[in-house]
């Protein structure tokens, strides 16, 4: 068999990957979702060379046909490890032109998003209340899930802990609030705000201001699945639009 027929053999496979994956999801409306997005994702990644979406599982996809390919927004990326690895903002900022800041406490994955980013990237970890608490930085292993000691979500971390490779740093952080944050960038109302912190997502979402700042959309790490956030979410007017992966996207009614 000739390298180009391998190739297009390869891509037809893909093909009937991408359209099954499609199929699926026309009929599921539940967080199975999230997995077959990401699927889809991978798969549209490998058949389109020119397909310049690099979150993990779509999120940015997603938030770019909800806000029409704007160009010229805002984004808070909390959490957001080197900036580039499965990042859900790298793409707006380089793609649309938005501007913001990336939040990341481990002082290896911050210099590496400083590196790499055109926004500022702040050695933060979020939390409920400016100040400093202990951080698990994992250092080998699931290097992506570092988080802080007292909201790590405890079935995660004990999934964390149990890869061979498991290498871990307990160490004390700054930590600031996401209001805190966006008057230190001097983003009141951010068009979209990713928010994954292994567990701690709920905590720092319930003091947050809703009534302060006008997010247009968010992307928040669940990966239990709880109902909490969601009716946290809708309580302040937010629908859930979307699962990709482990994250909830929600949307500002009448955005």
């Amino acid at each position: 068999m000739s390298h180009d027929t391998t190739i297009r053999s390869a891509r037809a496979e893909l093909v009937t990957v991408q359209n099954a994956l499609l199929a699926a999801l026309k009929e599921d409306k539940s967080r199975r979702r999230g997995g077959l997005l990401r699927q889809l994702h991978e798969v549209r990644q490998m058949l389109d060379p020119n397909y310049a979406y690099m979150s993990q599982a779509g999120q940015d996809t997603v938030i770019d046909r909800v806000f029409k390919h704007k160009q010229g927004g805002t984004f808070v990326d909390i959490g957001g490890y080197d900036g580039i690895t499965g990042s859900n903002t790298i793409f707006f900022e380089k793609w649309r032109g938005w501007t913001g800041a990336l939040v990341e406490p481990v002082e290896a994955q911050i210099s590496k998003a400083s590196a790499i980013r055109s926004c500022p990237c702040l050695g933060y970890a979020v939390a409920n209340s400016d100040g400093e608490a202990p951080f698990i930085a994992v250092t080998n292993g699931f290097t992506q899930m570092s988080g802080l000691s007292d909201s790590y979500d405890p079935g995660l971390l004990e999934k964390v802990r149990a890869d061979p490779r498991h290498a871990e740093n307990v160490i004390n952080v700054p930590t600031r609030t996401i209001t805190a944050i966006l008057n230190e960038i001097g983003v009141k109302d951010p068009d979209f705000i990713s928010l994954d912190i292994e567990g701690g997502e709920l905590s720092a979402l319930q003091g947050f201001p809703f009534d302060q700042h006008r997010v247009g959309a968010w992307a928040i790490e669940n990966n239990t699945g709880a109902s909490d956030i969601a009716a946290l979410m809708h309580s302040h007017d937010y629908d859930l639009i979307e699962f990709c992966g482990p994250d909830e996207i929600y949307v500002r009614r009448n955005i």
